[in-house]
Formats: C-alpha cells, sequence, structure tokens
C-alpha cells in the first residue's frame, strides 16, 4: 500500500477543551497544511502546548484559516479516504470538534498508523520515526513535517514487511 494518507494535528492543549491549530496531511506525492483561526467559542489555551509548537494563538486569529474553509478543503482533498494517525484518538478528536464547529459533515475516517502496519509494531515504528527525526530536517510538533515523517517511516515498514 503506497498511496495512503497521514494526518497529523497540533492543538491548543491536551485537554477535552482543547481545539484544532494546525492540520497537515501528506501521501508521499500530494500534501496539505493549514493553520486554523481558532473559532470564537474555543477558548482553552495550553503555554506548554505553545512551548511545543510555537504557534501563538494571536498568530493563528491572524494568519489561521476559517474553520468553514479547512473542513471543506480537506474533503475535496481526501473525502472517502482514510486518514492514518499516529495518535487516532486526540486527532479523531480534534478533527471531529473541527468538523461540528461549522456543520460541515466530515467524509472521511481516521485511524490508527499501528493498524495499517500491523499489531505489534508500534515500537519499531516509534524507533525508526526517532531515527528519521535525528537524520532528517523535521519540526517536531509542526503537523506536516510530523504527518511527513511519519508516513515515511510507516511507507519504509510496509516495503520491508512486503519483502
Amino acid at each position: 500500500m503506497s498511496d495512503f494518507w497521514v494526518v497529523d494535528i497540533e492543538a491548543s492543549g491536551l485537554s477535552p477543551r482543547s481545539y484544532p491549530i494546525e492540520i497537515g496531511l501528506f501521501n508521499g506525492t500530494d500534501h496539505y497544511q493549514t493553520l486554523i483561526c481558532p473559532e470564537e467559542e474555543w477558548q482553552h489555551w495550553s503555554d506548554r502546548a505553545e512551548s511545543l509548537h510555537g504557534l501563538s494563538r494571536h498568530y493563528l486569529e491572524k494568519h489561521g484559516s476559517a474553520a468553514r474553509k479547512v473542513c471543506e478543503e480537506i474533503n475535496n482533498l481526501v473525502g472517502g479516504c482514510v486518514l492514518f494517525s499516529d495518535h487516532d484518538d486526540w486527532d479523531g478528536f480534534w478533527l471531529q470538534r473541527l468538523y461540528a464547529s461549522t456543520g460541515v459533515q466530515q467524509q472521511f475516517l481516521v485511524a490508527s498508523l499501528i493498524e495499517l502496519l500491523g499489531q505489534g509494531k508500534q515500537e519499531e515504528f516509534s524507533a525508526l520515526v526517532s531515527e528519521l527525526r535525528r537524520r532528517g530536517k523535521y519540526r517536531s510538533h509542526r503537523a506536516l513535517d510530523d504527518a511527513g515523517v511519519f508516513h515515511q517511516a510507516a511507507q519504509f515498514m510496509l516495503q520491508k514487511n512486503a519483502t
């Protein structure tokens, strides 16, 4: 399987009140990345999260795209697909929050990368991601870079297992 999408989301924090602030999608030949302007009712903000991703709420308000536009763009790009995530619980939660805020229907599913790779592969996957980050020019905690490195690690493991 070579044409699969990986999603990664940066958020305002790790809380039931948190929300998505950046989305990255990567499939090896195509990609999508955008910042999201917080909706008015999204008030939770974690300084710890900001220290990891480096994005301030003020910056997002000034440079982020409207939630509705983001939902429509993602549906147009990956509608009908499965998006694989290293943390499908959180990424799925933030995508649900994004789509619920706009009334746009989500037209794709979110699943765990481990479902794609096979049970018992988490440790090997994590080690490979760490090695790729060490050797590459990836910025951790930025959505497109994280989606790209996760895709590269998963692609390597799938090709290795196919031979």
